[in-house]
């Protein structure tokens, strides 16, 4: 297994462009026998220890709190503001959110074993009064008219099949000037997906149904959202990954990570995950893009 760890962890790095010169693990942890550990569901915690490993406590994806706050800073909040958050991951975009700013926070999720996690790890923060957890169905999402200053989705709604009907939810469920921060991955204008992309949405364990970004800007035009950035960064995004990877390496080499080789499966799963990802947001094929929306007076 030494040797496909090390090929597969070569291929990433030359996918994100990070230096291999600093690849040089000791791989004498993984000679034991894989059967001789208990299997890893993707929910196991030992699964969820590596994942966290990788992205950071309360994550499961790219950005980790730098994403999140990023992009809630234009919405200005403050501790009399009421924030929904549409991306639970683990809970900790919206932990990390609610912390620096001082608001409440509504948190969908729709996976049930990321409704435990993400709800262990608000109870374990010093935001767990302010936080509200909920799981629901994005299918069937309703919500309370005027009801929250500021809406927030990262990365989800390419999940969501029904993305006109998510988007007029969350405007009726924005109050007057409320704002909506949306991050999403995209299709480039009027091109179908490649079979490198196919081959993504196959592969991915989740329902993935893009949309084109010339579809997105239709839509958006139809909700009559006051856009006020529009923009792609897929750039930024692609750096989320290669440093969260990089770090990942230099924490192992320096002895501050230990894994045992169930976990390094999951990790080639990560990588290998992640890596059809970075190739295709490299090559133009799927971009992430941003939103940052105000509802008008009148919608």
């Amino acid at each position: 297994m030494a040797r496909r760890v090390k090929r597969v962890w070569y291929a990433f790095l030359r996918t994100l462009s990070v230096d291999e010169t600093k690849l040089d693990f000791d791989f004498e942890l993984e000679e034991k026998e894989p059967e001789e550990e208990e299997a890893l569901g993707p929910w196991h915690p030992k699964t969820i220890e590596m994942i966290e490993a990788i992205w950071g406590k309360g994550f499961n994806m790219p950005g980790g709190a730098q994403h999140a706050l990023t992009l809630a800073k234009p919405f200005a909040l403050d501790n009399q503001m009421n924030l929904l958050d549409l991306t639970s991951g683990m809970g900790g975009g919206t932990i990390a959110v609610v912390g620096q700013f001082g608001c409440y926070a509504t948190l969908l999720e729709n996976v049930p074993e990321l409704t435990e996690i993400s709800k262990r790890n608000i109870d374990m923060s010093q935001t767990r009064a302010k936080v509200k957890l909920q799981e629901y169905d994005p299918a069937n999402i309703t919500l309370k008219a005027n009801s929250f200053d500021c809406i927030l989705t990262r990365e989800f709604l390419f999940r969501t099949e029904d993305k006109t009907r998510m988007l007029r939810t969350l405007k009726r469920a924005l109050r007057m000037y409320g704002q909506l921060s949306l991050t999403d991955f995209v299709l480039p204008p009027g091109k179908e997906p490649s079979a490198a992309v196919q081959k993504w949405i196959k592969n991915d364990p989740f329902p993935i149904h893009l949309w084109t970004m010339d579809r997105y800007d239709a839509e958006m035009a139809a909700l009559e959202m006051d856009v006020r950035v529009s923009e792609n960064i897929s750039k930024d995004y692609h750096g989320y990954m290669t440093r969260a990877f990089q770090s990942f390496i230099d924490r192992y080499q320096e002895g501050k990570i230990s894994a045992t080789p169930r976990q390094l499966e999951i990790l080639m799963g990560e990588v290998e995950r992640w890596a059809r990802l970075a190739a295709l947001l490299e090559a133009g094929e799927i971009r992430l893009h941003r939103y940052f929306a105000l509802k008008p007076v009148k919608a």
